[in-house]
């Protein structure tokens, strides 16, 4: 009886041990990734202190603002593709890269789409003017309207 009542106690214990085993394991991979996703510059004002190299796409309205809110002219690169953006992050602004892009919020989406294990985007998002979509028969039923 008491050989089976030790088994009985060393195999709960191995399951007991085994639990708490995968259970400390799970907690420090959470606690590394979550670390690892967690972005380098939060604001916008510390990117523009440290002097670094900010990126907008071609053809946006972004460097005006930019401009704007203090950045020099020199500091700001133009990309024209996600594949080029992504190259500009991974030299580092150091290097001939970038530590930021700025762009209107559907490209950023749709960069971060491709690319979402390597990037993320922050707050603040900054309110502007930009996408509208007005359905064809609204139009006209404006335009009529103004004539």
């Amino acid at each position: 009886m008491v050989n089976n009542l030790s088994r009985v106690v060393l195999i709960i214990w191995c399951f007991v041990v085994l639990i708490l085993t995968q259970s400390y394991t799970a907690s420090l991979t959470s606690l590394l990734t979550v670390q690892r996703l967690q972005p380098k510059v939060t604001d916008v004002n510390e990117l523009i202190k440290k002097g670094e190299y900010v990126g907008y796409q071609e053809g946006s309205f972004v460097p005006g603002i930019l401009l704007e809110l203090g950045f020099d002219k020199s500091k700001l690169v133009m990309y024209n593709s996600a594949e080029k953006c992504d190259g500009l992050f991974s030299k580092g602004s150091g290097n001939g890269g970038i530590a930021a892009a700025f762009d209107e919020a559907p490209y950023m989406k749709l960069f971060l789409s491709k690319y979402c294990s390597k990037y993320t985007m922050i707050d603040p998002t900054f309110k502007m003017a930009g996408f509208a979509f007005v359905s064809s028969l609204l139009y006209l039923h404006f335009s009529q309207w103004l004539m």
